[in-house]
């Protein structure tokens, strides 16, 4: 990864309360509900409801991770507007005990100024637990 600056920064806070588990002979699936903020340059906003954390692992304890979510809030020159955000990502094994992981975000949103840049696939996350929550920092990959 490139030394840039996070375009973006999410603040997850999730609700430990209405976590839902299934475990399984044959993998086991974990869905985390969550509210998340986002103060940036590009996008300020919130979540709406409904936003869902699912790890699903296999028997052989590899793990996918795929975070859904929306945002409501304003773009770069304060017009109203929605951010769709889809984040997955992969942990074999040895990697869980790692500080942070990187993950593959995805962008659809209904802002014209925003739209051209953020519905291009060239993003990486840096997903990193913080003693209030987690923290995902979102790249450009094309920036250096």
């Amino acid at each position: 990864m490139s030394k840039a600056e996070p375009i973006m920064i999410f603040k997850v806070y999730a609700d430990n309360k209405e976590v839902s588990n299934l475990e399984c002979p044959y993998g086991a699936v974990t869905m985390i509900p969550f509210h998340a903020t986002v103060e940036s340059d590009l996008f300020t906003g919130e979540t709406l409801p409904g936003a869902v954390d699912v790890q699903i692992e296999n028997p052989g304890m590899s793990r996918n991770m795929c975070a859904k979510y929306m945002f409501e809030g304003t773009d770069r020159e304060g017009n109203p507007c929605r951010l769709f955000v889809k984040n997955d990502s992969y942990l074999a094994p040895i990697m869980r005990g790692e500080p942070y992981f990187d993950g593959c975000p995805m962008f659809l949103t209904d802002s014209p100024v925003l739209g051209p840049y953020l519905c291009a696939q060239h993003f990486r996350s840096k997903v990193q637990g913080r003693e209030w929550g987690v923290e995902i920092r979102i790249y450009d990959v094309l920036l250096k």
